[in-house]
C-alpha cells in the first residue's frame, strides 16, 4: 500500500478501489474552509475526497492508498494525479508551513511513482497542475485553488527537489559561513562569499521562518545572522544563551538545521 511517511493515515469510506490508469503527478485544490475535512470525506453523502489534505500549520494527512486507489477529487482527472487539498480559501495565499508540507507530498511522489519535478498547467502532461485547468470535465472549479495559489507551485517544486536530492550532494561548512557573515556583512551591499552554501542555510533559516524571503539572496549579511541568532536560541536549535548564541554558526546548531531541512553540517 502507498502511503506516505509522516502523514497522519485517516482511511475514508469515499474512494475507487485499484482505480489509478498512470502516475501523471499531482493537482493542488484549495479546500475553502479549515479543519480537516476528514468527517466530510468519510461521508458516503458527500461523494468527495482527495488524496491528502495539508493544513495552515503544515499537518499532513493522506485518505486513500494514493497510487493504487483513487480519491474522489477532480472528476475525471481522477484516474491519472493525486489530489492535495489545502486549507484555507481561495483569496489566501498558501503559508511556508503548506509549501512545506506540499512539496515534502511531491517529492515523496517523485521518488514512489517517478513525478517530474515540474510546474504544468494540463490535464495531461506530467508534473504538479491545478484543478482550475481542467474545467468542466474536472468538475467545474475555475477558481480552485485561486490565483494567489497556482503560482506558488514554482515554490512548492523548487522546495521538492531539494527534499528529493539527496542530503550528501549538499554540504555546508562552518567554516565558510563564518567567513562569509564576516566579508557579506563588512561589504557592499549583495556582497557575497559562499553563494551556494548561504543559500542553503537562508533557505533553512525562512522555512523556519526567521527570515524574510526577500532577503534568501545568498549575501550573509546581518539579517541573516539575526536570523541565525535566533535559531540558536530557539529549542530546536538549541536554547543556546549569551556568547554561544552570537549568530555566527556553529558545528552543533548547524547540525540541527541541517538535519530538519536535508543538507550536512560539516566544519
Amino acid at each position: 500500500m502507498s502511503r506516505m511517511p509522516g502523514a497522519v493515515w485517516r482511511p475514508v469510506v469515499n474512494f475507487h478501489p485499484s482505480g489509478v490508469r498512470e502516475h501523471r503527478g499531482a493537482v493542488l485544490h484549495v479546500q475553502d474552509g479549515n479543519n480537516s475535512p476528514y468527517g466530510w470525506f468519510n461521508n458516503h453523502a458527500s461523494q468527495s475526497s482527495s488524496d491528502f489534505w495539508v493544513s495552515k500549520t503544515g499537518v499532513i494527512e493522506q485518505y486513500v492508498n494514493t497510487g493504487v486507489d483513487y480519491a474522489w477529487a477532480q472528476a475525471a482527472g481522477n484516474p491519472y494525479y493525486a489530489s492535495i487539498e489545502t486549507e484555507g480559501h481561495p483569496d489566501e495565499p498558501l503559508t511556508a508551513a503548506q509549501i512545506e508540507g506540499v512539496a515534502k507530498i511531491y517529492a515523496w511522489g517523485h521518488t514512489e511513482f517517478s513525478w517530474p519535478l515540474i510546474v504544468v498547467d494540463s490535464t495531461t502532461k506530467h508534473g504538479l497542475t491545478y484543478h482550475g485547468v481542467g474545467g468542466s470535465a474536472w468538475g467545474g472549479h475555475p477558481g480552485c485553488p485561486g490565483d494567489l495559489r497556482k503560482p506558488q507551485r514554482a515554490a512548492i517544486i523548487a522546495r521538492a527537489t531539494e527534499l528529493a536530492t539527496p542530503a550528501s550532494n549538499r554540504h555546508v561548512s562552518v567554516a565558510h559561513l563564518v567567513a562569509a557573515m564576516k566579508a557579506d556583512s563588512a561589504g557592499a551591499q549583495g556582497h557575497v562569499t559562499y553563494k551556494a552554501e548561504a543559500l542553503i542555510l537562508e533557505d533553512a533559516l525562512y522555512r523556519e521562518e526567521l527570515l524574510a524571503r526577500s532577503w534568501v539572496d545568498g549575501s550573509l549579511g546581518t539579517r541573516s545572522r539575526t536570523a541565525y541568532k535566533a535559531w540558536q536560541r530557539s529549542k530546536a536549535g538549541g536554547s543556546y544563551t549569551g556568547d554561544d548564541a552570537d549568530g555566527y554558526p556553529g558545528i552543533k546548531s548547524l547540525t540541527r538545521l541541517a538535519a530538519r531541512h536535508n543538507f550536512i553540517a560539516i566544519p
